[in-house]
């Protein structure tokens, strides 16, 4: 069996009957995730604290945890924990593009001390307001964005500057949480190349997107079989960062990309048998942790379309 058998939901697909069915499906872990354009991602994240500081976020993590059901919080909070509001006074913070200018878009300068105390303050921050109940934190860099150009950052690959960055996250966030690891997401930019200068530190373990993201079929996903590409990257990546923690963050039920990101959502196609090869495949690699998008469904979409496959996806990973 999977050890780690999860699925990864926006805070907006929340409702009554997800415990329930995660725990039907034999799922161990909740994933939540600020799905959206960049502006709405720093307010998603403001929007998760709030929820959980109120009676109704209170009584769903005291369900999950009833149910003996991880919750976890994978964000995309590069801008939140250095806002770009910095950007006027702090412009030396920032990324520098190819073309040598300065910008408050898409991550930061890894080589900038200053940004940095900016990024491991408020990381300790996210950390004590959105606490996983597993112990494994999730701040990622910016969605499939590249990093910094500068005479000091350039002669780092984006993989070994995201380690760069998450080694002090995790360094930060241990100041509240002494046993916290943290995700380095692997990620579309960063696949093929993976760190080679930078090491991770004890407490950093990969996380690595699955290929589905890359490739649909009329059918649905295309999936690990085959792609020799994808399988060549888990390997190196698996060399620098280990098997033991490693997590696969896969593509199967995320309803949001096949309906291209907007909604209303169209019912999902899952296929069950591609799922399967992939989950063998992964199995075979000593993969232990597997989790799956779920976004856009949401209420609306349990009334349109149904149940979705939770439970057949569950049985996949036992």
């Amino acid at each position: 069996m999977i050890e780690r058998r999860g699925i990864v939901l926006d805070l907006d697909d929340l409702h009554d009957e997800w415990p329930g069915l995660l725990h039907q499906a034999n799922l161990n872990v909740l994933g939540l995730h600020n799905w959206g354009p960049e502006p709405e991602i720093r307010s998603k994240i403001d929007a998760m604290i709030r929820f959980f500081e109120s009676a109704e976020g209170f009584r769903l993590a005291n369900r999950l945890d009833d149910l003996n059901i991880g919750l976890e919080f994978e964000l995309h909070a590069m801008c939140w924990l250095l806002p770009s509001e910095y950007y006027g006074r702090h412009p030396h913070w920032f990324r520098m593009d190819e073309n040598g200018v300065r910008t408050p878009h898409d991550n930061f300068c890894p080589s900038s001390e200053g940004a940095l105390e900016i990024v491991r303050d408020q990381a300790i921050r996210l950390a004590r307001k959105l606490k996983p109940t597993t112990g494994r934190y999730y701040m990622w860099q910016d969605d499939n964005k590249p990093w910094c150009r500068c005479e000091n950052c350039r002669t780092y690959s984006d993989g070994d500057q995201n380690l760069l960055v998450m080694n002090a996250i995790l360094e930060a966030i241990r100041t509240v949480d002494r046993h916290a690891k943290l995700s380095y997401l692997d990620y579309m930019a960063t696949l093929e190349s993976p760190p080679g200068k930078v090491r991770p530190h004890e407490g950093i373990f990969l996380e690595i997107t699955g290929p589905g993201i890359h490739r649909m079929n009329e059918s649905g996903l295309r999936g690990v079989d085959g792609d020799e590409k994808f399988q060549q990257a888990l390997a190196r990546n698996l060399t620098v960062f280990g098997t033991e923690e490693a997590q696969v963050l896969e593509y199967w039920l995320d309803v949001s990309l096949q309906s291209r990101w907007r909604k209303p959502a169209g019912k999902l196609r899952f296929d069950e048998v591609a799922a399967a090869r992939d989950i063998a495949y992964y199995r075979s690699q000593g993969i232990r942790s597997i989790t799956s998008f779920g976004v856009f469904m949401d209420q609306s979409y349990f009334r349109e379309h149904g149940i979705p496959p939770v439970e057949a996806y569950g049985r996949l990973l036992e």
